[in-house]
């Protein structure tokens, strides 16, 4: 039986109303918080959502009451979100589909390599998703929405840190404490390929924001690169190196995916280096 922690929010931090854009219309509307991303609301909900994320991967998300509520991911064993009441998340809203959306946690190997999968069960009015940078709460730097891949498509694997899900436009979840995938690449520990002088250039920038501040920052724009390389590079050159060595090492998720994982991997095995940033 699952268990999940739970939190009420305290006197006059409840939803209330805000201006917020819907994540599926043009316009504007008068929205819930519970319409809006996951966020915590008091220092008690921002210590619950960091005790969740120290543990490991966990969902997040606000219930009828607006209590903020966390549960974390067991491998092996899918979390699905929707509108039946046999569901581990139940949103009681009409344009949230009875099985909306899945969230799995995979765990392999004798190192305990993690991954987090996500995918539309065939909702009827689609989810989106999004990675975002949370710093004491405060959302930094959020990624694009993308539409998630439907059944019987493959689920999505969520890259490191903290992910926004869309249900219908109508409601969130917040899957935080994603890991890094060791095992995302097809190549052994030992005897990565070097990059070449160009790619290692590209490296060096791509990985300065998280090598100074660490994993949970977002990554420099293709522009913003090659606007530091000596000679300076354009962005779809830039684009064109790391596609270069998201296949030199195996990297296989989405651009955004492959792009963290980069980053991920060039830091862990030593291919940029504290004197490159001297």
């Amino acid at each position: 039986m699952r268990t999940s922690s739970t939190l009420a929010p305290e006197a006059g931090a409840g939803c209330g109303y805000q201006v917020g854009l819907n994540s599926v219309g043009d316009g504007t509307k008068m929205s819930t918080a519970c319409e809006q991303p996951v966020r915590p609301a008091t220092t008690h909900e921002s210590r619950l959502l960091a005790d969740a994320r120290r543990a490991g991967p966990f969902v997040a998300w606000r219930d009828a009451a607006e209590t903020l509520r966390v549960e974390a991911l067991r491998a092996d064993q899918p979390l699905i979100a929707g509108r039946s009441s046999a569901n581990a998340v139940v949103f009681d809203r009409g344009l949230v589909s009875r099985d909306h959306v899945e969230v799995l946690l995979r765990v392999r190997g004798e190192l305990g390599d993690a991954s987090v999968y996500v995918l539309d069960l065939q909702s009827k009015l689609g989810t989106l998703h999004r990675s975002v940078v949370l710093e004491r709460g405060v959302e930094r730097s959020p990624g694009r929405p993308e539409p998630l891949p439907v059944q019987p498509s493959r689920p999505l694997q969520l890259g490191p840190g903290d992910h926004d899900i869309g249900l219908a436009g109508a409601v969130w979840l917040l899957i935080g404490g994603v890991p890094v995938d060791r095992g995302m690449t097809r190549v052994p520990d030992h005897g990565l390929p070097a990059p070449t002088k160009r790619e290692h250039d590209v490296l060096v920038e791509l990985c300065r924001p998280k090598f100074r501040r660490g994993t949970g920052v977002a990554t420099p724009s293709n522009s913003e690169i090659g606007g530091r390389l000596q000679p300076q590079i354009g962005a779809a050159r830039v684009s064109d190196l790391l596609s270069a060595m998201y296949a030199k090492y195996g990297l296989v998720g989405t651009k955004e995916q492959n792009r963290i994982s980069l980053a991920e991997l060039a830091l862990q095995h030593g291919l940029v280096r504290p004197d490159d940033y001297i």
